[in-house]
């Protein structure tokens, strides 16, 4: 199953020729149990999300995805910040911090997702000198959260 048209998948494939350095994208989902297990909610979305990722990561070889089960990685979920899935962390060498991702990145969060690949790879951000000025300035690690919707 694909989710990309192979026009999508040209159109992002010509997109990634920019890419410059190597971007990590840490996926945080749940292996599928055949069993009913009470007091266990499915992800919905985890596995639809990460043959996403896959179809992504196989247009780069700038793009590296590492899939990491949740509850039998629960440390290296906790050192991330995951505390729901499906959820993406993606990173990249220079770059300060990390972007998080929570639930599937379908819709108009695709666009953001691929943004932020560039963004990551490139080292850049779309922040003016003064914002990035104003945030040298901070003295204490700070947590900020978007929430997306089309509404």
């Amino acid at each position: 199953m694909t989710f990309l048209s192979s026009n999508d998948l040209n159109e992002i494939r010509h997109l990634f020729e920019q890419l410059s350095g190597d971007v990590r994208l840490i996926y945080f989902t749940q292996q599928e149990s055949p069993l009913f297990i009470p007091g266990r909610e499915e992800c919905e979305t985890c596995k639809d999300t990460h043959l996403l990722l896959e179809e992504i990561a196989g247009l780069s070889d700038k793009i590296h995805l590492e899939v990491h089960d949740f509850v039998a990685e629960s440390e290296l979920a906790r050192q991330h910040r995951i505390d729901r899935i499906p959820a993406l962390v993606m990173t990249a060498d220079g770059v300060q911090g990390k972007v998080r991702y929570f639930g599937m990145p379908s819709g108009y969060e695709f666009s953001v997702l691929l943004g932020s690949l560039l963004d990551a790879s490139l080292g850049k951000s779309a922040l003016s000198e003064e914002t990035v000025e104003a945030l040298q300035g901070l003295d204490k690690d700070l947590h900020i959260q978007v929430f997306v919707t089309p509404t």
